[in-house]
């Protein structure tokens, strides 16, 4: 049996934060000027300390219960989990594997986590097949800028076939986040779109999204396109305190480029092999907010 016992990166790491901004100074005093600022000064320490500790804890179980909420649709082996991964859906911008390293560095990592999986894999009798379950067992480590070094081969050191499943599990947070359906065939029924009777919201979702990529994706050419294009078809269905609709002129009807694709998101799918362009699941997002106008 193939054992992990790693626990959540980023969930480790906001507990420990949690801890440190909840202890308090008690360095002695000398006089009773001294004594009275100390006391004053280690309630206020306290006091920031507490609200910073609750803040903390609050997100740590944010990030549990989405932890919680999308697992069953990135099923892995037995042994193993893939916690950033799943993260990355609600959280995008969450760090844990890439977490105070510069991108060479990310991708170093991400080489290594993912050889040791694949060492595991091998010694446990059964290699690595490039099934969804063995993609997510392999990558399940890996937040979403490392799973971007290894989309994009930052230092050229990931295959074509690593490459692939790294944009496919990418997609897979993108439709998940943006209440499309993707994962096992078997675990849809469990599936509720948020955003079923809402495209404005769906939108704002996308938005959100994108705006909590991580520096490296942020600057890609084509994600500032999407946030454009989003943004102002947002600004077009008049929510944003408008009370009119705006022109949509300009705007090409992304339904039509859709069509036989996937209009109404129940592909049921993981995506990444069918599909190789990034945008798909905004440009969706969009031809449904495009439906409103």
């Amino acid at each position: 049996m193939i054992v992990n016992t790693a626990s959540s990166a980023a969930l480790a790491a906001y507990s420990s934060a949690a801890n440190r901004k909840a202890s308090t100074d008690t360095s002695t005093v000398r006089t009773d000027s001294d004594t009275i600022n100390s006391n004053s000064n280690s309630n206020s320490n306290s006091q920031t300390g507490s609200t910073d500790s609750v803040s903390l804890s609050k997100t740590s179980t944010n990030y549990s219960q989405s932890i919680a909420n999308y697992s069953p649709f990135f099923p892995v082996r037995s042994g193993m989990a893939a916690d950033a991964l799943v993260l990355g859906v609600s959280q995008p911008g969450a760090t844990s594997s890439s977490k105070d390293k510069t991108f060479a560095d990310v991708a170093t990592d991400a080489r290594k986590r993912m050889d040791d999986k694949y060492a595991l894999m091998k010694a446990s009798g059964k290699a690595y097949d490039g099934s969804d379950t063995d993609q997510n067992s392999l990558m399940g480590d890996l937040d979403r800028r490392s799973l971007y070094a290894v989309a994009t081969n930052q230092g050229g050191q990931f295959s074509a076939e690593e490459q692939t499943a790294a944009k496919g599990l990418m997609r897979q947070q993108e439709r998940l986040a943006t209440g499309y359906y993707s994962g096992p065939a078997d675990q849809e029924k469990n599936f509720t779109d948020p955003y079923a009777n809402d495209p404005v919201g769906r939108a704002k979702t996308a938005l959100a999204f994108l705006d909590n990529m991580g520096p490296e994706e942020k600057a890609d050419p084509q994600r500032l396109i999407q946030h454009q294009t989003l943004s102002d078809a947002l600004a077009q269905t008049g929510t944003d305190d408008s009370t009119t609709k705006k022109d949509p002129g300009h705007f090409h009807n992304l339904s039509e480029i859709l069509a036989g694709i996937d209009t109404d998101g129940s592909d049921s799918k993981k995506p990444g092999s069918d599909d190789n362009s990034s945008s798909y699941v905004f440009d969706q997002v969009q031809a449904a907010l495009r439906a409103t106008q």
